[in-house]
């Protein structure tokens, strides 16, 4: 089911893409990403997301390790695509710039550029994250004195962290599917 290291728990459908991706977790190596740029492999993802609103590209292979379309629709969303693995976040920012960002929920009301851009997303075989499964610390050392990370973090931006809403402490992923699978 997967592995615990203390009060750290990845699921295995994670950890084999983790592993895949970073090499030793302890040592992670992102030379994936520069192959998955040069590859574009989503880049007909980004014109069927252009149906719902301009698109821009705002990948960036320094700091992430995925994918980052900005869908211009009613709101700015941003996609996040990853390079790990079949997994995907929909951020979506207040139009009003008062509340932040916030994440899109695997089913938004039906008829809204969050839905239509998340059906866009699953139908290319992608798995939205729970916002529960992100916040989980893993273990990635992704620079000296920092042995784990947010799922966030090690599935889109190893420098990043939640930043959608701030949790005192991090929920253990041993509930639930990563792939909604059950």
């Amino acid at each position: 089911m997967g592995k615990r290291k203390g009060k750290v728990f990845i699921p295995s459908v994670y950890e084999r893409y983790l592993r895949q991706s970073y090499g030793d977790l302890s040592s992670p190596q992102r030379r994936f990403a520069l192959e998955m740029a040069n590859r574009q492999p989503f880049e007909g993802i980004a014109h069927e997301l252009a149906e719902v609103g301009p698109v821009a590209d705002d990948t960036d292979i320094n700091c992430d390790v995925c994918f980052t379309y900005i869908v211009h629709a009613e709101r700015p969303l941003s996609v996040k695509l990853s390079m790990v693995g079949p997994y995907a976040v929909v951020l979506s920012s207040a139009l009003d710039g008062q509340r932040g960002t916030v994440l899109v929920p695997a089913r938004p009301p039906t008829g809204t550029p969050e839905a239509r851009v998340m059906s866009v997303v699953t139908a290319h075989g992608f798995v939205i994250v729970p916002d529960e499964h992100l916040e989980a610390r893993v273990p990635l050392a992704v620079g000296e004195g920092r042995d784990e990370v947010t799922l966030y973090a090690a599935l889109f931006e190893p420098e990043g962290e939640v930043f959608w809403k701030a949790a005192a402490t991090a929920p253990d992923l041993s509930g639930g599917s990563p792939t909604g699978s059950g």
